[in-house]
């Protein structure tokens, strides 16, 4: 009776599965040892890809994605560019939809940040509002719940609510949200209501807009036409979707004759304005613009992540192939009596394999379990809610089959180079304890070893420079005192009036009373912030032509003080420069870029001369001070001119400086105070070092995350240099005892061994060096202020990586030569 191919098959697969597993038990500590590195890389690249698919899916549930545009306004003056930014003007996106066919539809948004809302007797603030039309929804996949879509917010003072805001505005809790359209609520001091004429469902995490209320445009319109109509007011951005069959490049060619038909060069603006469009897809990547309201990450830093989960999962595998190749000795014989018994090489490879089959499944299970237990620190540290639901539900088609090839590709390369190498020995040699080396073998294994030493090296350079900059971010001198200032934000229901500036400042004076507080100011904004731009500035004296460009702020005669800016020609602001009145002002302050940019020949130059500012260049401000430069932004951004004015306002935050150790009490008495002069507001407070430092938040999880994943990559690399260097070992074998017998010491043995990986790790150096220096520069160049790498920082990573490896080789050399001679000479 004939046996059934498919019942051999089987049979012939169990007993490989039943060999393999005897195999790895038999060898426990090899088994062990493999298994978790490759368990390592495998978990790394798993976090990482989870990370970068997740950043990578930013606004692609948006049906029109790949025809959506934003309009990006770039402003020229003197020649130079004065703003890079997707700020512009009411007008641009109505205009261009009236002007080029190629636009099928449009949405214009204009940001008013946080808002004060009050229901009934409750308050709200921190939510983000901004003003927008229906059309949002031809351009966005944004779920409307309730509420008709397409006339939603066409009248004036209609607001539409995400789910999660309109319940906790109205304290709902039911399933029928219809139930709270046409309620109302007032926004800050208004006494008009607002009617919620539509709920949303929440905007996806991955939206670079993320806004709680959507209030309509036609409110700004109705009580400021030029909302509709200005060429001159700048709050506004605009969205574009294209036709299909559209061409970007195309109509982006059209925009400058768009600029100059409307703008007559700077004849409008004071500025030659410049059109261009950026595509949805990379506003969240790939945006550097000024005024920018999206959520944005860095492009170079998720790709550079992802490489590096590349490395570390290539390096498992060399680690892995280095490991089952170290054991040639016993897998060779083994090999041998297969062969003698009959085996046919290509069931000597499937065998093998299999058994890399079983470790890789091993390995991926243990890497499952290693991902779940650290998912909640990385997510921590990466600061999202990263999650295997979210990856799968993110992934595109393109990345999953990418990740699923490369994997499989993987796995079936490092376990099929080790199965045909065994496979291959000849098995009278094998048996009679003779190994026949490839040339080929051995110079595939130490270019293995090369690239694993060159992206640890590498990653090591990347580390220390990305950590230097960051130390150098967090101890340059920034010109302006962060440490111990306490920054309350402002009350939200006091309001303007004749009294308001003498209220703030019996407030003050209050509080300078608290024992441990030195000083306390009110500004308009505060160091971290971006400020606003006056872009039609002129000098007295100067031709009319010659306009300049300023970032500009309000603040009270303490504030330079508080902030400890040094004053460096004049005189400060003093309280009768201040005024309820905003006609009657007329002193102003500059810093020394802005006394640069004005062309004056030294700070002492600029005192005393005349600023036109306002009513069409008719009003006329005296500089009566010069202070220091300082940083207002963090690092990343060039130190700008800056003209300050003694103005108070009431969305102003109170600076308060403070020289105790004890803050709780601190905190306690200042609330007290706070309190007591504004009832009913809410108090909230940050520290200024703290609020300064969010700025660097992304290049602070950057750091954390290449520092985690290096040390990765390095131990799991120092595990196939343990392969290797056992697998010399065990091939010089003969060689080691005839050394020890003709006089060797072991040093000299450690020492023949030892070299030539050596020299390998000094090569990989060599490699990863000039590399290394041209990524790092790149990343550095984001910074207008940053380190300039000494020789040392690429020498560091590879005194690292040879002290690491030659720590690693002599631990496994050195057992190989202190063995006996005659127990050497034995294996011939």
């Amino acid at each position: 009776m004939t046996t059934s191919p498919k019942i051999n098959n089987t049979a012939m697969l169990k007993n490989y599965m039943i060999i393999s597993w005897r195999t790895l038990m038999k060898n426990k500590a090899f088994s062990a040892i493999n298994i978790a590195g490759l368990a390592v890389g495998l978990a790394s690249c798993l976090l990482i890809l989870q990370f970068v698919v997740y950043e990578l899916s930013f606004d692609h549930f948006n049906s029109k994605l790949d025809r959506t545009y934003r309009v990006i306004n770039d402003r020229y003056q003197n020649g130079g560019l004065i703003q890079h930014g997707t700020i512009t003007y009411p007008t641009i996106g109505p205009t261009m939809a009236k002007d080029f066919p190629e636009i099928e539809s449009f949405v214009r948004m204009m940001p008013v940040g946080e808002v004060n809302i009050r229901v009934g007797d409750k308050n709200f603030r921190n939510d983000q509002a901004v003003l927008t039309d229906s059309r949002m929804f031809d351009v966005f996949d944004f779920k409307l719940l309730a509420g008709e879509k397409t006339h939603v917010l066409d009248a004036p003072y209609k607001v539409i609510l995400t789910e999660r805001t309109a319940r906790k505005y109205f304290s709902y809790s039911g399933t029928d949200l219809r139930e709270l359209t046409g309620k109302t609520f007032l926004w800050g001091h208004g006494k008009l209501p607002y009617e919620v004429a539509g709920i949303m469902e929440n905007i996806p995490a991955n939206s670079h807009i993320q806004f709680d209320a959507f209030i309509s445009y036609a409110t700004i319109v109705s009580q400021d036409k030029d909302a509709e109509s200005s060429w001159t007011w700048s709050d506004m951005y605009h969205y574009l979707v294209l036709r299909e069959g559209a061409d970007p490049k195309q109509l982006e060619s059209k925009f400058d004759a768009f600029s100059d038909r409307y703008f007559n060069g700077d004849k409008v603006t004071g500025s030659k304005e410049r059109f261009y469009l950026q595509p949805l897809k990379a506003a969240h990547l790939y945006s550097d613009y000024e005024y920018d309201f999206a959520v944005t990450a860095s492009g170079r830093a998720v790709w550079s992540l992802l490489i590096v989960a590349v490395f570390i999962l290539v390096i498992a595998w060399i680690n892995y192939i280095n490991l089952t190749t170290s054991r040639v000795i016993d897998r060779a014989k083994e090999a041998g009596l297969r062969k003698v018994m009959g085996a046919f090489r290509r069931q000597l490879v499937m065998q093998f394999i299999m058994e890399s089959v079983m470790m890789t499944t091993g390995a991926a299970l243990l890497a499952f379990v290693i991902v779940w237990i650290l998912q909640s620190p990385f997510n921590q540290i990466v600061g999202s809610e990263l999650s295997w639901r979210l990856l799968f539900t993110h992934v595109t088609p393109t990345q999953f089959f990418a990740a699923f090839a490369l994997l499989i590709t993987g796995a079936i390369v490092s376990g099929y180079y080790p199965a045909l190498m065994l496979s291959g020995f000849q098995p009278a040699m094998v048996l009679k304890g003779k190994f026949v080396r490839s040339s080929q073998g051995n110079f595939l294994r130490k270019a293995l070893v090369v690239f694993q030493f060159s992206a640890s090296t590498a990653l090591i350079c990347g580390t220390l420079i990305v950590t230097r900059q960051i130390k150098f971010m967090n101890s340059t001198d920034l010109g302006v005192k962060l440490n111990d200032v306490l920054a309350v934000e402002a009350p939200e229901l006091m309001e303007w009036d004749s009294t308001f500036i003498q209220r703030v400042e019996d407030f003050k004076h209050e509080l300078t009373g608290i024992s441990g507080v030195q000083s306390a100011t009110t500004s308009w904004r505060l160091p971290g912030d971006r400020l606003g731009r006056a872009f039609n500035i002129r000098i007295s004296g100067q031709p009319a032509a010659q306009h300049y460009t300023v970032s500009h702020m309000g603040v009270d005669f303490d504030f330079f003080k508080t902030m400890d800016i040094h004053l460096i020609a004049g005189r400060d602001f003093i309280p009768t420069d201040h005024d309820p009145d905003f006609a009657k002002l007329g002193s102003i302050i500059i810093n020394r870029n802005a006394s640069v940019l004005f062309g004056f020949s030294s700070p002492q130059d600029a005192i005393g001369r005349e600023v036109l500012w306002g009513d069409n260049g008719a009003r006329k401000w005296t500089i009566i001070g010069v202070v220091n430069d300082y940083h207002q932004e963090a690092l990343q951004k060039p130190m700008e001119p800056i003209v300050f004015r003694p103005v108070y306002a009431t969305n102003s935050p109170i600076s308060v400086r403070f020289n105790t150790g004890n803050r709780t009490e601190l905190l306690g008495r200042v609330e007290q105070t706070y309190r007591k002069f504004f009832p009913g507001n809410s108090f909230e407070y940050t520290f200024l070092d703290d609020y300064y430092n969010r700025q660097y938040n992304d290049v602070t999880r950057f750091g954390k995350v290449i520092v985690i994943f290096t040390v990765l990559a390095i131990a799991v690399a120092c595990l196939g240099l343990i392969g290797l260097s056992s697998y010399t070992a065990v091939m010089r074998t003969k060689e080691i005892g005839v050394r020890k017998v003709m006089g060797a010491s072991a040093l000299n043995i450690v020492t023949l061994l030892s070299v030539n990986f050596v020299g390998l790790v000094v090569l990989a150096a060599v490699i990863s060096t000039p590399l290394s220096y041209l990524g790092t520069r790149e990343w550095l160049e984001g910074f207008s202020y940053r380190i300039t790498p000494e020789w040392f920082i690429f020498l560091m990573p590879v005194l690292m990586v040879i002290l690491i490896a030659a720590l690693t080789i002599s631990s496994q050399v050195l057992r190989a030569a202190m063995t006996k001679p005659v127990d050497t000479l034995r294996y011939e």
